[in-house]
This record gives structure tokens, C-alpha cells and sequence, in this order.
């Protein structure tokens, strides 16, 4: 196995657990202690884990929102099978909402070449779309977050009372069948909140890691939510509970050999 495969199973246990013991990792690999401590170390120089003695723990601070580039490192490969599976829903002519986080953003790889008035509060979506054909692209502008690289407050919420939407893409730090959608940053929570109702179809687009995990801000309803998009190690049962409460459910396949 290469040591960006290890890397990545490694941060998919930590998501899971929370945590990992180096020695449990070194035996269940078949690698030495050196090994699992140099991609440890690799990982924590990118920002995606944090080193502790012994091993390594999720980067997780209910207080702050973490650095765009560290989300963007995140399960990118599970992202962009989501974020593929998302834009099938997007048709011509759409005037659509992409919010700040990484996910949404891993969308503007795959939206299709069609006309599109693309709105959005997050600067790297309009550096990511500018110059394409076809498309209508408006910022709200707003205060500046430099961590998650978006506008928030009201200004940026100003900026969007004229618009309806026809498809708000939102990602979220925790997707739960009872409290609904939320978030660690208040300000992205209280602007997506305030989208919502001006939304005909709000989709959730966030990798399997999210679901029934909560966030200190609540931004949302679960019966405000029209579509989750996942990928395919979700728990059925559990998305079943999102079925049941009115949500279509579209499941991301990822290739077996990841």
C-alpha cells in the first residue's frame, strides 16, 4: 500500500474514532512505528490531523471553523464522487446558491456547461468560476471571513432578498434525522439559515462522515431540507431515517478499491 493510501485510511479511522493509536496502526498494516509516525507527521504538517503522544486525534474546535485548505484536504476523494453525484440535479437556466464549504466548492469541478446564475458568498468559488461561458456569477460580498475565505453578515444577506433560488447547495459539519443541519461557524449557520426559505430545493451535499453528527449552530430543520447527497458507506439504516422524513436521498458510489 502506497503511503497516501495508508494516509488515507488513517484519516478516515480518525473521523470515525475520533483518535488512533500508532502501534494499533503499525500492527494492523504490517508497517513499523516509524512508518505510521512519519504519516502521522505527514498528515499533521498538512494540517488534517493533530499529533498527540502516542498517536493522533481529529482536528475538531467547536469554537472555530477550520482553514479552508485544511477542510479542502479532508476526504477529497469521497468529496469530488459527491460533489459529482450533486450537480446531476442542476438543470439549464437554474439560478443556484453554492455556499463556503469545501464540498460545495469541489462542485465547481463537475457543474455542467449550461446557463447558469450561480450565487454564492465564497470568494474561491468565483475565482473557480470566473471566465466560464455561459455563466452569470454574483458575489454578496459582506465582512470577510479569512478561514473559511467567504462573505458573512448582513450585508451578505442583503444582497440576496431579490433572488429566488432554484437549488441551495449547502454543506454542513453535522447532519442529524432529529436536529437537523449545523454548523461550527455562527455566522455561515445564520446566513444559510436566512437562505433557506428563499430556497425551492435545498440540497446537503456532504460525505458519509457528517451524518448523525451535530455542530453547536443549527442552521436548519431536517423537513427543510428537500435532498441529501452522500456517498455509499452511509449507513442504510440511517439514511432510511432520512427518507422517512421526506428528503430524496441520492447515494454517490465510490469504486470498491477505495
Amino acid at each position: 500500500m502506497l503511503p497516501a493510501q495508508r494516509q488515507e485510511f488513517i484519516l478516515r479511522r480518525i473521523e470515525a474514532e475520533g483518535s488512533v493509536k500508532s502501534i494499533e496502526l503499525a500492527r494492523e498494516f504490517e508497517v513499523t512505528n516509524e512508518t505510521i509516525r512519519k504519516d502521522l507527521e505527514a498528515l499533521a504538517a498538512e494540517a488534517r490531523v493533530i499529533r498527540i503522544h502516542g498517536g493522533a486525534t481529529r482536528i475538531t474546535d467547536a469554537r472555530h471553523d477550520m482553514p479552508l485548505p485544511a477542510r479542502q484536504s479532508m476526504n477529497r476523494f469521497e468529496k469530488s464522487i459527491v460533489a459529482r453525484a450533486a450537480v446531476q440535479v442542476i438543470e439549464p437556466n437554474d439560478t443556484i446558491f453554492l455556499d463556503a464549504s469545501s464540498t460545495v466548492l469541489t462542485m465547481t469541478d463537475y457543474l455542467p456547461a449550461v446557463p447558469l446564475t450561480v450565487l454564492t458568498n465564497a470568494h474561491h468559488v468565483i475565482v473557480a468560476l470566473g471566465g466560464r461561458a455561459n455563466y452569470d456569477l454574483i458575489c454578496t460580498g459582506g465582512a470577510y471571513e479569512e478561514r473559511s475565505r467567504s462573505y458573512v453578515g448582513a450585508m451578505a444577506e442583503d444582497a440576496l432578498k431579490r433572488f429566488v433560488i432554484k437549488w441551495l447547495f449547502v454543506g454542513v459539519d453535522g447532519f442529524h434525522h432529529l436536529l437537523g443541519a449545523s454548523e461550527v461557524n455562527p455566522g455561515q449557520a445564520v446566513l444559510k439559515e436566512r437562505l433557506i426559505p428563499r430556497a425551492e430545493n435545498v440540497c446537503v451535499v456532504c460525505d458519509s462522515t457528517k451524518l448523525e453528527k451535530k455542530s453547536p449552530f443549527i442552521f436548519g430543520e431536517i423537513n427543510q431540507f428537500s435532498v441529501l447527497v452522500t456517498d455509499d458507506r452511509a449507513d442504510p439504516g440511517i439514511l432510511k431515517l432520512y427518507e422517512g422524513a421526506g428528503m430524496r436521498v441520492i447515494v454517490a458510489e465510490l469504486p470498491r478499491d477505495k
